[in-house]
């Protein structure tokens, strides 16, 4: 909802980080561009057979071209392919060259069945303030850097989100945000 200030107020039930007027940092102006999403979920579809186990078979397809058409509508561009696991689907997009503030800004994201996987027997993860749990330590963030995400315990899905980048860091910020990114893309709630 929007007040006739311009505010977004944050509806109830939003998890996760939210801007009521736009920010000035690129990152979180794209968190709140994706805000206009929030209360339109998407119908998204299992992968069903195109998953590699059938323990994947249920997990929403994040890399559905509406899931897309919504990031690319921020100025982002998709990614070259989607990676698959046995349990996992990974998408990604790239800030598009003809805006300059956002051309570094990488996101990758997916869901799993469970955060095991990228937990692995070293991971500590931690919930940040915005009630999204960050892997910062051990696991996947060894490789990757910080990674955040949360899980739907009904359904066994996770949905994470990570930044590209050449050098990983092990600040959750981006992580965090670039969750919120896909989160609110989706329509504001878990899948």
């Amino acid at each position: 909802m929007t007040t006739e200030d311009g505010r977004m107020l944050q509806p109830a039930g939003h998890v996760g980080i939210w801007f009521e007027t736009e920010p000035r940092d690129p990152l979180d102006r794209l968190v709140w561009k994706s805000q206009q999403f929030v209360g339109q979920p998407l119908e998204l579809e299992p992968l069903g057979d195109a998953a590699w186990s059938s323990a994947g078979a249920e997990l929403p397809d994040l890399c559905d071209s509406e899931v897309f058409a919504r990031v690319e509508a921020l100025g982002m561009k998709r990614g070259d392919q989607s990676d698959f696991g046995p349990e996992f689907k990974v998408c990604s997009a790239f800030g598009a060259g003809v805006n300059a503030s956002i051309r570094d800004i990488g996101l990758v994201w997916g869901a799993a069945t469970a955060a095991d996987p990228f937990l692995g027997e070293d991971g500590v993860p931690t919930r940040d303030g915005s009630g999204i749990d960050v892997l910062d330590q051990g696991g996947y963030s060894d490789l990757v850097g910080c990674v955040a995400f949360r899980s739907v315990k009904s359904d066994g899905v996770t949905l994470f989100a990570y930044s590209d980048k050449e050098i990983p860091t092990v600040e959750c910020d981006e992580a965090i945000a670039e969750y919120q990114i896909i989160q609110n893309s989706i329509g504001g709630y878990l899948v």
